[in-house]
């Protein structure tokens, strides 16, 4: 069974129990006296050298907000299987010592939400670290309206007085949000241009929708630091690796400068940009003759870019205060 199906009944689980009682508008209840806590939400990675991106923005938000208990939370279920085996197995355990113990019992989003509700009714602040408001996006944005929906009574009952969720780091696709990324961007860019290549990000795409957004802030970063050539391409939609091909050619680029558009660095920018097999996006370009280096770090590990999430964050927070003066 895949993710977005067992996502989907699991959201229609939600949706039948909304129907117990009338649902009040999204996070108006009186906030209750517990400390509001924070659910960070990622697809998740299986990669040991991308977990530092992930390491990193939940650093920083546990220093932008110490007065936070902060959680993790992985959407993909064969993720966090792979890490739940890795926790029983001791010896691959001791090859790659120094990761954290919480990613060998690391859970989902909606399991880490119930776990703070079972300790006690309090607001709870879901922060997506995806990149544009996509469908895994989606999925948490139907996940907290539906918890947040839930009622009872008596009123003082309900199981989530208030619950909220944050933009993803492109978010709705403002100017103000692709400026704000863009300048998050600019050792990238730097990089390329100390190279005489053209930078290529590579992002993730969906192919049962189409994100305009990507396109945007392909054009936002064009306009920003031009004359530098710089391209988004896809690993699933437009624009895809096709047509990056027919853009960097058309353009007459001999070298690029290969990055994830992407929080980490892992499976995706290792095989899927970088990796050596003939329909990865350096093969392709190395058979058209580009010369290419690839940069291997996750969005992440950038603090600039980290640092969004931490503003979405204080967002959400600020919004929950004027909600419940």
């Amino acid at each position: 069974m895949t993710d977005s199906l067992m996502t989907t009944l699991g959201l229609l689980a939600v949706a039948l129990l909304m129907l117990v009682a009338p649902a009040p508008a999204w996070g108006s209840e009186k906030a209750p006296a517990l400390k509001p806590e924070i659910v960070l939400a990622i697809f998740g990675t299986t990669e040991p050298e991308a977990v530092s991106a992930i390491l990193n923005v939940e650093k920083r938000i546990r220093a932008a907000f110490p007065e936070y208990k902060v959680h993790l939370g992985f959407t993909a279920d064969k993720i966090r299987a792979i890490w739940r085996e890795r926790g029983r197995d001791a010896a691959w355990k001791a090859k790659n010592h120094g990761l954290p113990a919480e990613l060998y019992s690391i859970v989902n989003p909606l399991a880490a939400l119930a776990q703070i509700q079972d300790e006690g009714p309090r607001p709870i602040f879901v922060q997506s670290l995806h990149i544009v408001n996509g469908t895994e996006f989606g999925n948490q944005k139907v996940m907290t309206q539906s918890l947040a929906a839930l009622s009872a009574r008596p009123a003082n009952k309900k199981p989530f007085p208030y619950i909220s969720l944050g933009d993803s780091a492109l978010g709705k696709g403002s100017a103000q949000e692709l400026e704000r990324a863009a300048e998050a961007l600019k050792p990238l860019v730097e990089q390329a241009r100390a190279k005489d290549a053209a930078l290529v990000l590579m992002g993730h795409g969906n192919e049962e929708v189409d994100i305009k957004t990507y396109r945007d802030f392909a054009a936002h970063l064009v306009k920003k630091y031009a004359p530098q050539p710089i391209f988004i391409a896809l690993v699933e939609g437009k624009p895809g690796f096709d047509d990056l091909l027919a853009a960097v050619k058309k353009a007459k680029v001999e070298k690029t400068f290969l990055a994830p558009l992407m929080l980490v660095a892992g499976d995706h920018a290792i095989n899927d940009m970088a990796g050596d097999e003939d329909d990865s996006l350096a093969s392709l370009l190395k058979a058209e003759g580009i010369k290419v280096e690839s940069w291997l770090k996750g969005l992440g590990d950038n603090d600039s870019w980290a640092d969004i999430y931490v503003e979405r964050l204080r967002d959400q927070i600020l919004a929950y205060e004027k909600a419940t003066r």
